[in-house]
């Protein structure tokens, strides 16, 4: 999980909410449900290209996006200042692959990272949303692909990423988050908990707070999905999507997909970047479709062709 100010960053999962979406991708067990959503399916498409992200420096998880050359797109504000200890995890049950401990980067279906870099314009306290906050960033990790996993495919037409246009949602995020309300004059260490980003306040100085909350979230790193709508285009980067229903990505799908279904495919659009407190708000997609060139550009820094 990685916090941004007063905001918290967020990656995807998916849901059965404002659309019906292929019952073959999502499991049936009751018990899957999320935060409006369920569980992917291990054998589906979809779960074949969304993979998890872990950071052993900061202890956090995020989600990406599988592209060819061993790339991974995925959100800047989930790109550390070190590759060591970075790796991607190819399996849709992310959270049985951490609990291997000291074993966990000699699984079959980790990789490490070896390249990563954030947009140089990316600017974590973006609050003018005339303006994107350029939160994208892309990994690439060594050795092999994994059998089944294939790249995804990126959306082909970009009008219908509209308003009101259901979009699907995929990572590995919490199931459970709530905001509760901290008295500010009864709290012990409140400067601390707001310094770490524990705690949110009307004012950062814990003298003069007079309003404060912290957020609990709970939930296994397993791959779930969702589907929201498209609420508006506040910029050329970034999309707004609705999460007011009570289906919603969540903190741990930072840098997840979204994608629109056409047809039989699901074509990706979106990197999950931030969302306020509770999961229930609305979430700002960054809009890779406008990130093309510069996509295209870091991977030939990585040494793609």
């Amino acid at each position: 999980m990685k916090l941004l100010n007063t905001f918290l960053v967020f990656v995807a999962f998916i849901t059965l909410g404002c659309s019906a979406v292929d019952s073959n991708l999502l499991s049936t067990n009751s018990n899957d449900q999320i935060i409006g959503g369920q569980l992917v399916k291990a054998d589906s498409a979809l779960a074949h290209s969304v993979v998890g992200i872990y950071d052993d420096n900061g202890g956090f998880t995020c989600t990406g996006s599988l592209l060819p050359g061993n790339l991974v797109l995925t959100a800047a504000h989930c790109v550390g200042e070190k590759t060591s200890g970075v790796y991607i995890v190819f399996h849709p049950d992310m959270e049985s692959i951490l609990n291997l401990g000291k074993n966990f980067n000699t699984s079959p279906v980790v990789r490490r990272v070896i390249k990563m870099k954030a947009h140089e314009h990316f600017n974590s306290g973006q609050e003018n949303m005339a303006i994107s906050g350029n939160d994208i960033g892309l990994m690439m990790y060594e050795g092999e692909t994994p059998k089944d996993y294939t790249p995804a495919k990126i959306l082909t037409e970009p009008a219908v990423l509209k308003r009101d246009a259901v979009t699907i949602l995929a990572g590995y995020g919490v199931d459970y988050a709530e905001v509760i309300t901290i008295n500010p004059r009864k709290q012990k260490n409140l400067q601390e908990m707001i310094d770490n980003g524990e705690v949110f306040c009307d004012h950062d100085d814990a003298r003069k707070a007079t309003s404060c909350v912290r957020e609990e979230l709970s939930g296994p790193a397993i791959l779930k999905a969702v589907t929201v709508k498209v609420k508006y285009t506040p910029n050329e980067g970034e999309v707004v999507l609705d999460q007011s229903t009570g289906q919603a990505a969540c903190s741990g799908d930072s840098g997840g997909p979204a994608y629109i279904q056409v047809g039989n495919e699901f074509q990706l659009w979106g990197v999950t970047s931030r969302s306020g407190l509770g999961c229930n708000t609305d979430i700002v997609y960054m809009n890779i479709l406008h990130y093309a060139t510069w996509i295209t550009d870091t991977a030939k820094s990585f040494g793609l062709k």
